[in-house]
């Protein structure tokens, strides 16, 4: 493909153009116009016959896969190889979403004299997750007399994949990840109520007589107590809802999206943050992390494991995931985990039960499961979501009056559901939109040092 080039458009402006009025002028022949016109496009047209080649033999090399981080700056790079001294300069672009903000998706490069390699280099931000791919670069270069612009495309194969973005939370989680907050750190044993067996004794005064090993009592005739020791390594798998409810906005909270809305943060977003902080959390206690996402379907399963592997397993799994328009099924959810998880585990559950529909499915739902494992729900909470006369409550007008009633009206719902789940064995924690994935942390460590395990 060509197009006219400026050169070309220059001559026609100030050459073709002021030619038909020298007739009028100065008495020019018009045949002599005509033959300056058929002069310019044999010219032109044997530019384009010679250069129809001219882009050929170019090669252009472009990363496999590059990584980051929603809202981290990152650079793109292409190494582009050219015939020696056939350009002296080339414009290359590529095909950027609207959710990559860059300074412009076209690039210029200048070559030196026999010169036969070069590079471009994009400075990208991208403000949304997923999978984007290149699969091919524009590229743009003169002709033999510089009167067109050759067009060419070459295939390519890039693939950029943005993960969560967890550096928003580093400041709030500092003091979870200290070494000195966090028990169970040292690798001495410690004596407590976790349900792994360490060894028999004999009965002493004051233990307790859920503790006598009543087998080893009767064979050895006298009475026996079992020690168990603190687990070092426990199962935590996280339930993340990504269901209907899941994909309204949270604001601009980083005032960085106000010129594209449709990349606000949405509650889907910070709960795969959240489910990837407790991904390093129980890395760092030394216990097996699993994950699960679901809508009225499970989406994605990765079984529970450890270490750095695993974990990078746990986020290639999230960085595609949408909200979905659906309701969540919770009894689908919990059949598969009662078919796949064996051992007693703790389970987090990321979801929103501000409907009342959608509690009273999962309080029917849990019930089953909330007999093996543990299980410990999150949900996000609301400044304004608190009893009535609780604080400074004077109402400007009845819009206000009727806001605060709500909110009330939401409060006493939530705490009615916590109690049932309470009630059941299921613990209820809820936290604000900036503190998400600090709560959760802090839910899970709460667990830990209780040995609900």
């Amino acid at each position: 493909m060509w197009v006219p080039s400026k050169r070309l458009l220059w001559i026609v402006a100030w050459g073709i153009l002021p030619a038909w009025w020298m007739p009028v002028l100065t008495g020019t022949p018009l045949e002599t116009v005509y033959l300056a016109g058929a002069v310019l496009f044999l010219v032109a047209a044997l530019d384009v016959a010679l250069s129809l080649r001219r882009l050929e033999g170019i090669r252009v090399y472009a990363p496999t896969l590059l990584r980051s981080g929603r809202h981290k700056a990152f650079q793109l790079r292409l190494a582009v190889e050219v015939p020696a001294g056939r350009f002296k300069s080339l414009r290359l672009g590529l095909g950027f979403p609207l959710s990559m903000e860059i300074v412009s998706p076209v690039l210029k490069l200048d070559l030196e004299p026999q010169a036969t390699l070069g590079e471009v280099l994009w400075e990208t931000t991208p403000r949304a997750r997923g999978n984007f791919t290149f699969e091919q670069c524009f590229l743009e270069g003169a002709s033999l007399l510089g009167l067109w612009e050759m067009r060419s495309t070459i295939p390519i194969q890039c693939e950029i994949r943005v993960y969560p973005e967890l550096s928003r939370d580093r400041h709030l989680l500092a003091p979870l990840f200290s070494r000195k907050a966090i028990q169970g750190i040292h690798p001495m044993r410690q004596l407590g109520q976790g349900r792994e067996f360490q060894q028999l004794r004999a009965y002493a005064p004051g233990d307790s007589f859920g503790d006598i090993d009543w087998k080893a009592t009767a064979k050895r005739r006298f009475p026996v107590t079992t020690l168990h020791q603190v687990e070092r390594t426990q199962e935590v798998h996280v339930l993340v809802d990504v269901s209907r409810r899941t994909a309204r906005s949270l604001g601009k909270t980083s005032g960085r999206n106000s010129e594209r809305p449709h990349l606000e943060d949405n509650l889907c977003e910070r709960f795969l943050q959240t489910a990837l902080v407790l991904a390093a959390a129980a890395e760092q206690q030394g216990d097996r992390f699993g994950m699960l996402t679901f809508s009225d379907q499970i989406h994605t399963a990765v079984p529970a494991g450890a270490g750095r592997t695993h974990y990078n397993a746990c986020r290639a799994t999230l960085y595609r995931i949408k909200p979905r328009p659906v309701t969540p099924d919770f009894q689908e959810l919990f059949v598969h985990v009662g078919n796949r998880l064996r051992t007693r585990s703790l389970l987090i559950l990321l979801t929103d039960l501000g409907e009342p529909g959608i509690s009273e499915s999962f309080l029917e739902a849990v019930q089953q499961a909330a007999r093996k494992h543990v299980i410990l729900v999150h949900v996000l909470g609301h400044h304004e979501i608190q009893p009535l006369f609780s604080r400074d409550d004077s109402a400007e007008s009845t819009g206000d009056l009727y806001r605060k009633l709500a909110a009330h009206i939401q409060w006493s719902d939530l705490q009615e559901i916590t109690r049932t789940l309470k009630h059941g064995g299921v613990h209820m924690t809820s936290s604000s939109q900036e503190n998400l994935a600090a709560g959760a942390v802090s839910a899970y460590l709460n667990v830990k040092r209780r040995q609900l395990l």
